[in-house]
């Protein structure tokens, strides 16, 4: 394999198999989420019955599910990778950032790259909802539309911003704290776990976007978030540094919360949760435009070697 394309850090999987390694990392995922929803149901929830009580009690309250959220995230994608790193494979994190150039052309690049996809996935997001399963896969298909509708009522609770202060707070919750765990542990762990594991980025990319997907619990929008952790994985196979798919990440959620603020408020008339798919002539040209930039970001990463 190419030498400029190899961005495994080594110390991640040594002396140790592939297999142990993902292992380590997934059990320390459910111990961080664990552990941050025992903080929030100790500190915020105390006299309503540990953790699934504080569970419960968060789904009636918007700051306690944010609250809930907050840690429950930060501790799945952001301590646990980082507690896997210093114990485990004792591996310095900027081992995940290796670009050495100015960052401002590709990065551009990287965020007309996340548009592009955004507008090829509108297609993609009403295709997905719309999928009947055979009979025999019925009783699935109710737990999964009871499933997407409970996570609607959750979405619409987090998404109602009635001032700026409470945007701001979405942002840091839905967006940043996302962009850099989810990128840290799927792309930054995951994807390069599964590389060592198969010598094959793109199927390594596919299985880190299909765990990225998977986690959310989300049928009915498995589909384009995989293909949004497809684009992540190649942002970083490309540039060799996760700062590039936590920023796309992070521009993508954030624009989507932007523009239900700027919806609920009555900025602009239109409604980016009920949106339309492209026509055949719109999808043609946003997926002309995500080959063109992915293609000049994948040049760009070629350079910077």
């Amino acid at each position: 394999m190419p030498q400029q394309h190899s961005i495994l850090p080594l110390a991640l999987t040594a002396n140790r198999s592939p297999w142990v390694s993902l292992a380590l990392v997934f059990f320390l995922v459910l111990l961080g989420a664990f552990l941050g929803q025992s903080v929030v149901s100790l500190f915020y929830f105390s006299s309503t019955g540990g953790v699934e009580g504080a569970i419960h009690a968060a789904l009636s309250s918007k700051r306690s599910l944010l609250i809930l959220q907050a840690a429950t995230a930060s501790g799945a994608f952001i301590v646990a990778p980082l507690l896997y790193l210093h114990i485990f494979a004792r591996q310095d994190i900027r081992a995940f950032f290796q670009w050495r150039q100015h960052y401002a052309a590709p990065m551009l690049v990287t965020l007309g790259l996340a548009m592009a996809c955004m507008m090829v996935d509108t297609w993609v997001i009403q295709w997905n909802m719309a999928i009947k399963l055979p009979n025999w896969l019925k009783a699935f298909e109710v737990w999964a539309q009871e499933k997407e509708a409970a996570l609607q009522k959750i979405t619409a609770l987090l998404t109602t911003f009635g001032s700026l202060a409470e945007l701001g707070v979405g942002i840091l919750v839905i967006g940043v704290v996302p962009a850099i765990g989810e990128e840290l542990l799927f792309r930054g762990l995951v994807q390069n776990l599964c590389h060592k594991l198969t010598n094959n980025i793109h199927l390594a990319i596919g299985i880190s976007a299909f765990a990225f997907s998977a986690i959310h619990l989300q049928f009915y929008g498995f589909v384009p978030r995989f293909l949004l952790g497809v684009l992540f994985g190649y942002i970083y196979w490309w540039t060799k540094d996760l700062l590039f798919p936590m920023v796309a990440h992070l521009f993508n959620n954030t624009l989507v919360l932007l523009m239900l603020f700027l919806h609920q408020h009555g900025f602009i008339t239109h409604n980016i949760s009920t949106q339309k798919a492209l026509s055949g002539f719109g999808l043609i040209f946003f997926a002309a435009i995500v080959t063109i930039l992915a293609r000049l970001l994948r040049q760009q990463g070629k350079r910077a070697d």
